[in-house]
């Protein structure tokens, strides 16, 4: 079983299949690292579980955020924003964008799963072969 995230609070996505709009809101219950946390999309079942497809997968590139403060991850592009937000007096609106070529979410059935990354192991690259070097003209 998997344990639910009480950090961070994911609201249904707003304007579905309307491009340059359709954005998945996210509310931050406490301090965090949002470095640490992502986002997929998957297929909604009739048992209430998503199955995740596969190569649809966004990495909250951030830093510390606070409690109060929201995300609002845009499915197209855009350019990032980090703006205080009005009606709460220190808390702040992190517009984010995914960068995809078409929106993700006109189907009721395809649901966001965010996730976070609890550990992980990086693999070791290859060792560089020498290079020929050409002689000087």
């Amino acid at each position: 079983m998997i344990a639910n995230l009480p950090e961070l609070l994911l609201y249904p996505v707003e304007d579905r299949g309307v491009p340059n709009r359709e954005r998945i809101p996210i509310y931050v219950k406490e301090p965090l690292n949002i470095s640490a946390y992502g986002m997929m999309v998957g297929q909604k079942e009739i048992s209430g579980v998503a199955r995740p497809f596969i190569d649809l997968l966004y990495w909250f590139n951030g830093g510390i955020i606070n409690q109060g403060d929201w995300i609002l991850l845009y499915t197209g592009s855009g350019t990032n924003r980090e703006d205080d937000w009005d009606l709460q007096p220190g808390s702040k609106i992190y517009s984010v964008h995914w960068g995809r070529s078409t929106t993700m979410f006109a189907n009721s059935l395809i649901v966001p799963i965010l996730f976070k990354i609890e550990a992980v192991n990086i693999g070791e690259g290859p060792v560089d072969l020498p290079q020929l070097r050409l002689p000087s003209a």
